[in-house]
């Protein structure tokens, strides 16, 4: 992945500004805060191009990305549906996690390719899709379905482009 690449769904970038409505044990729900940080781009990938149907949308789909400080997710992803696993994604044996919990939109303005931490391969992009659509569905899509779906669609793919959204 190179950073001038589109940006595409599954992309990780720092310094973006994301909601978190923290909780503790035993508390009621405080107000949300927003902070700088890592989020991952979750909207539709022709909502989020920039040569699409992006091109007339100022905002993005994110969620906020986080450390498991807790120690509470498995990098299978057993478990606690709303996170994706993004282990090593800071520092080797970390675990952070995309948290689905926290959906908002940002405005394009700060997705700026040198910001752009990682993005997702072909197979991880599948994997993002699948545990999202549990997380909002319940529903646990097949891995072929998903493959056949999208293939050409991602951008690091060797037949990207060949199939339109």
């Amino acid at each position: 992945m190179t950073n001038d690449r589109t940006l595409f769904q599954g992309d990780i970038f720092d310094a973006v500004p994301a909601q978190r409505y923290p909780l503790r044990e035993g508390e009621q729900p405080l107000e949300p805060r927003a902070r700088k940080g890592y989020v991952m781009v979750l909207g539709h990938p022709c909502e989020i191009s920039a040569d699409e149907k992006g091109a007339n949308l100022p905002w993005r789909l994110v969620c906020p990305v986080v450390p498991d400080t807790a120690r509470r997710l498995t990098v299978d992803g057993d478990g606690d549906y709303y996170a994706f696993p993004l282990p090593s994604l800071v520092v080797e044996e970390d675990l952070w996690y995309a948290d689905f919990r926290f959906l908002a939109t940002v405005a394009v303005s700060y997705f700026d390719p040198k910001l752009r931490k990682a993005g997702l391969s072909e197979e991880g992009w599948h994997a993002l899709q699948r545990r999202l659509i549990h997380f909002l569905t319940r529903i646990t899509p097949d891995w072929l379905d998903l493959e056949d779906a999208g293939v050409g669609l991602h951008p690091d793919s060797a037949t990207a482009g060949s199939e339109l959204v």
